[in-house]
């Protein structure tokens, strides 16, 4: 059913990411799917410089524990964004479709009162996207 699943990696990796994580690696495994990493990094006020051979440091690792626990091919690409807030949603349903991507799993948090104002960026996703999101909270 799916060929080639898409994982939005926080690089921070906060627990949605980590469930959506296990949840694609296990869809992976199922539909003996290729899976690639995404990664969209920015220089954020206040953030610590990460420099490109740290981020695909980071991504590889991620890939290895993927691919040794599905038994499949798993990518990685990182995505450099000027302002990762505002371009995150869209930098990630352009990769979708220029990798190939059949399926995004994506982590998201609880609703917060904010959401019911802007839409979370998993929600955004969901929305614009031309593949089928899968959002795990």
């Amino acid at each position: 059913m799916y060929n080639h699943i898409m994982i939005p990696v926080d690089l921070h990796m906060p627990p949605e990411v980590q469930k959506a994580t296990a949840v694609a690696t296990e869809i992976a495994k199922w539909q003996s799917a290729k899976v690639t990493l995404v990664s969209v990094t920015g220089m954020q006020p206040g953030e610590a410089l990460q420099t490109d051979e740290a981020i695909a440091e980071s991504l590889s690792a991620l890939a290895d524990e993927i691919g040794k626990l599905s038994g499949t091919e798993v990518e990685t690409r990182n995505i450099h964004s000027v302002d990762v807030a505002a371009e995150v949603d869209g930098d990630l349903a352009k990769a979708a479709e220029e990798i190939g991507a059949d399926l995004i799993v994506v982590g998201t948090h609880a609703p917060r009162i904010t959401d019911y104002i802007f839409t979370s960026h998993a929600g955004k996703l969901a929305q614009h996207s031309k593949v089928s999101v899968f959002v795990v909270r």
